[in-house]
């Protein structure tokens, strides 16, 4: 594996220790080395630092830290802690949410090992996460794989900022920052926008640096480029396939998800039924609109407009429509739920546009009890 072939994480990160910026956000495509570099960026710190410190991995869920789970983190690295050890150690070894530098014989047993663990990996879903364990002193913060299309972690913007206080608190005689990792999954990110990132306004290969009332820089993040190890597997491999959703791997393009569209005229030629104000955590209103023509129903959502009070609706329960007049700001129990889940699984919502179709995923992984019928999105 050649490094120069993958993302560099240091002309950023340098750069966020230049204006003492405490948070650096990447995000890119898949498989880009962005994990990569920053591991091998701090492997190479530890052989070169005289007070040697450790980094701390941080992922949403504690199962992405089993073992089996996780224990390939740092394979790439072993020829690296060769040469940077000098031969002293040729291996590492997870043990207790811990790499350590190790040293094999032929056999295979481990004959040395360091008295300070590499990495220490966390779970901010974990009793241990969210109390931040004090660990000793770190070089940085590493939360990897923040940008997901699956549910998220209730006030995780909170617990995210405690525990990087923790890490690095009576430490102020050097820069440790917190560094956000994601693949280009989704551009929906409660944690992203409480930094005050807009990821739907960035550009590949630009730099936003986000700023507080103060004009105190608070996050540095980057739409990285695409490197060139990515560039030959698009075309060895994966531009054959002809589908946009799968760019994010060779192109580090957003993914694209499966939001179908209905002609207007379609909808001003059936029956409109319900008209339901959607509350997602942002404070994003989408409107949710139940039709009929003939036997079909089918649902369109688009944003929510401060005119939609003049619309009529009426309540649908199990057996009957009653003609009343009702906005609603909640998904009423009974009938309602049911025929909603049931259009999304039997995919006839329909939607404005690719932004709404994702604000409308993220708003039901986040539902109590629909998270299951989000994956039709996927």
């Amino acid at each position: 594996m050649q490094p120069d072939k993958y993302y560099d994480p240091n002309p950023i990160i340098d750069y966020a220790e230049k204006i003492n910026c405490p948070a650096v956000g990447i995000a890119g495509g898949k498989g880009n080395g962005k994990t990569y570099g920053i591991i091998l960026k701090y492997l190479k710190k530890r052989f070169a630092d005289t007070q040697p410190k450790v980094l701390r991995y941080l992922r949403r869920f504690k199962e992405s830290i089993s073992p089996k789970a996780i224990q390939s983190l740092c394979k790439p690295h072993k020829q690296s802690l060769i040469n940077l050890s000098g031969g002293k150690y040729n291996d590492f070894q997870y043990f207790q949410n811990r790499f350590w530098f190790i040293r094999r014989d032929d056999s295979g047993k481990i004959v040395e090992k360091d008295r300070q663990p590499f990495i220490i990996c966390s779970a901010l879903n974990s009793v241990e996460a969210s109390t931040g364990a004090d660990e000793g002193e770190c070089y940085a913060v590493f939360y990897d794989e923040v940008l997901s299309r699956e549910k998220v972690l209730p006030d995780e913007f909170y617990m995210l900022m405690i525990f990087h206080n923790n890490c690095v608190r009576n430490r102020t005689d050097f820069y440790c920052p917190l560094i956000l990792v994601g693949n280009t999954v989704t551009r929906n990110s409660i944690l992203i926008t409480n930094f005050g990132v807009d990821l739907y306004s960035l550009k590949k290969g630009e730099i936003t640096v986000v700023k507080n009332s103060k004009k105190e820089p608070t996050i540095v993040f980057e739409y990285c480029n695409d490197v060139e190890v990515m560039k030959e597997a698009g075309d060895a491999y994966y531009k054959r396939f002809e589908n946009d959703r799968i760019k994010m791997i060779y192109k580090g393009d957003w993914t694209v998800g499966n939001y179908p569209y209905i002609p207007t005229q379609e909808r001003e030629n059936s029956r409109q039924l319900v008209n339901l104000k959607l509350i997602l955590k942002d404070n994003i209103a989408l409107c949710f609109e139940f039709y009929t023509k003939g036997d079909r129903m089918f649902a369109y959502v688009r944003p929510y407009d401060d005119d939609d009070i003049k619309y009529i609706a009426v309540l649908i329960n199990k057996t009957q429509v009653f003609k009343d007049y009702h906005i609603f700001n909640y998904l009423p129990s009974g009938g309602i739920f049911k025929h909603f889940a049931k259009l999304v699984y039997t995919k006839n919502v329909y939607f404005d546009s690719f932004q709404t179709g994702e604000y409308f995923r993220d708003f039901l992984k986040n539902l109590k009890g629909c998270e299951s019928i989000a994956n039709v999105y996927i």
